[in-house]
């Protein structure tokens, strides 16, 4: 889930890959995956897995580790655009789908699109004073920051400096050129803060770039500025981290913008016995942030691994003879959500069915907890929904509470909200997983608390869903 939402342009592209396409086509490591995330754990989950393929259970959580620990590994480089992480990763949700025996339109799992979007493919390095900071760890830089390479000095701005616009307008003509610009946001009163904000957007004073301290526990990384490279980068480090008295710095940023860089959602659906002509649909993003230089990898396994992972055992569910759905079922991989909803914004735009045959679309992004229970974005909105996903709950005890919220443009349900789809974004509440955007949402991390019962739930309302029961009496739309 992506916590700033700017939507960007992006073309068109070919597409590839067939339903026909042998599932053995996928390039896996010949190396073990497991020199990070994947231990002796994800292998006893594989063999499980592939001695039992079409095991019959109303979930099915081992396969959901599997999944996770595998989008999750070192391997798929946290499946952003270094070390082609976005591509592998598309390519073994592709395979899942083709096991599941899923149906493809126009005989293809796979529909491309380009997206621009800034990578650090090599170093990432920041040292001051002599002392070397370690990425991820101790800092972390914005995503459109340029590639840079050189000994800078620091210079700290005062507090004084953000109390009015006059205050930072004395600093113009001065040269700041050889100067990183050093500001403590703790130490700016909260009304002087946008302030400062519109220094670091604009840097007017055309500095080297900005240094700015944080107080955070953990480092949040971000890709939703990636669409562009700046001139100027801009580094987030820990303030506990920032040594007394900072004078000097030394930064290497090896960085490469791609103005038309290619990805694909990966899409595939299983036909209705009753009503093959109206859809419901389960969608989820499978990128995450990737790499920041060529070591440090932002897993992204609570975002979105647990959420892919959920729509594809919806998918090996609902696939089996003995659960063929009522209506057809339409499964939506995303690519693009971190770069700001670029993949399911292109789908909206190029649906590969009529979007008018949507009854109803749910959005998994974040779900690997669920102690606290699930909240529904949009529920307030959709209300006869929301009440049956609560009846549903309320009859089966099945989490602790179903939470309604009202409209947020926060995923990838958003753009097929705003395009009139009836759609809800569903994530799971507890505090048992905080991790978000950083380097320790990793597999091992996540707990799945109450992936079961989110299944069941999510499962019991897909079954039971009925059209016209559902669009009775409207919705508050």
């Amino acid at each position: 889930m992506n916590s700033i939402r700017d939507g960007r342009s992006f073309r068109n592209s070919s597409s590839e890959g067939t339903c026909n396409r042998s599932v053995s086509h996928i390039k896996m490591p010949k190396e073990p995956i497991s020199r990070y995330h994947l231990t002796a754990r994800i292998l006893f989950l594989f063999g499980i897995y592939f001695l039992f393929p079409l095991k019959s259970t109303p979930q099915d959580k081992v396969y959901a580790k599997y999944l996770v620990d595998t989008l999750a590994s070192s391997y798929m480089a946290g499946r952003g655009y270094v070390k082609d992480g976005n591509r592998k990763a598309s390519d073994f949700i592709a395979t899942e789908m083709k096991r599941s025996g899923l149906h493809c339109f126009s005989g293809e799992y796979f529909q491309s699109f380009t997206l621009p979007v800034n990578i650090f493919p090599g170093d990432v390095e920041l040292m001051i004073n002599g002392i070397k900071m370690k990425p991820g760890v101790d800092f972390v830089i914005s995503g459109s920051s340029p590639p840079m390479n050189g000994e800078f000095k620091i210079r700290k701005l005062k507090t004084k400096f953000f109390a009015s616009s006059a205050g930072l307008l004395k600093l113009q003509g001065k040269d700041f050129s050889g100067i990183l610009i050093l500001i403590d946001k703790s130490e700016i009163p909260k009304e002087q803060l946008p302030l400062a904000d519109s220094l670091i957007r604009t840097n007017f004073l055309k500095s080297a770039g900005f240094i700015v301290l944080s107080q955070k526990e953990r480092l949040l990384f971000s890709v939703s500025s990636a669409f562009r490279q700046q001139s100027f980068p801009v580094f987030e480090v820990l303030k506990p981290s920032m040594p007394g008295n900072p004078s000097r710095a030394k930064v290497s940023i090896e960085a490469e913008f791609h103005p038309s860089y290619q990805v694909r959602n990966v899409i595939g659906y299983i036909p209705g016995t009753e009503e093959p002509d109206s859809f419901l649909v389960i969608t989820a993003h499978f990128d995450h942030l990737g790499m920041m230089g060529n070591e440090v990898i932002f897993p992204g396994a609570n975002d979105n691994a647990s959420g892919v992972a959920m729509m594809l055992d919806m998918a090996r569910h609902f696939s089996h003879p003995d659960n063929k759905p009522r209506y057809s079922i339409a499964f939506l991989a995303f690519s693009g959500e971190e770069t700001g909803l670029n993949g399911s914004e292109f789908y909206v735009e190029k649906p590969l069915f009529s979007l008018k045959k949507i009854s109803f679309l749910i959005n998994l992004d974040m779900v690997g907890t669920g102690s606290e229970g699930i909240t529904v974005v949009n529920g307030k909105t959709f209300t006869n929904q929301f009440e049956k996903l609560s009846s549903i709950n309320k009859d089966n005890e099945y989490v602790l509470k179903v939470v309604s919220r009202g409209e947020s443009c926060n995923s990838d349900h958003c753009p097929f909200y705003k395009a009139g789809v009836p759609a809800v974004f569903i994530y799971s509440m507890g505090s048992e997983h905080r991790e978000y955007h950083n380097i320790y949402d990793n597999a091992d991390r996540v707990p799945f608390t109450e992936y079961e019962d989110i299944f069941r739930l999510l499962r019991d309302f897909l079954t039971s869903y009925r059209k016209d029961a559902e669009l009775s009496g409207g919705n508050n739309q």
